[in-house]
């Protein structure tokens, strides 16, 4: 099958910010979002909250995933990336197909991906080395089903 049969839709577009606060109202007022339309993790009082916060900000059809790195840990494992957009992801019908597929055109899994296919209970994802993939950071998400 080819890639462009495996590929959904655009999921989101991941964005790296220096404050998740601020970049949070900006996008509230750019599209008119409500605070419940926000989804925001982890959550206030997870341990979590001291390597890095996501909001996840729903327009046309896909989000936007605002990624605030805060731990030099964090940074570090996402290659302290600058502000700005970071990532591209598409939902696809089959991982373990879309991989192979990318590896038989030569293209490397990279990021937080680099050793496979990374199992986030509601879904798998998958990122390419932007070596590979014209200088972008790409993200395959596979949703799993409840």
């Amino acid at each position: 099958m080819k890639i462009k049969d495996i590929i959904g839709k655009v999921r989101h577009i991941g964005v790296i910010v220096e404050d998740l606060d601020s970049s949070i109202e900006t996008y509230k007022k750019l599209y008119d979002i409500e605070d419940d339309e926000i989804r925001i993790v982890p959550e206030p009082g997870d341990p979590r909250e001291k390597d890095t916060r996501f909001a996840f900000i729903p327009v046309g059809g896909m989000e936007y995933e605002l990624i605030h790195p805060i731990s030099d840990n964090f940074k570090k494992m996402v290659g302290n990336p600058k502000s700005g957009i970071n990532h591209i992801a598409f939902t696809v019908s089959d991982i373990e197909e879309a991989v192979e597929n990318m590896k038989a055109k030569g293209v490397r899994l990279g990021h937080v991906t680099k050793d496979g296919i990374l199992d986030m209970k509601r879904s798998k994802v998958a990122y390419f080395n932007p070596e590979d993939t014209g200088d972008i950071l790409i993200e395959f998400v596979e949703p799993v089903e409840d």
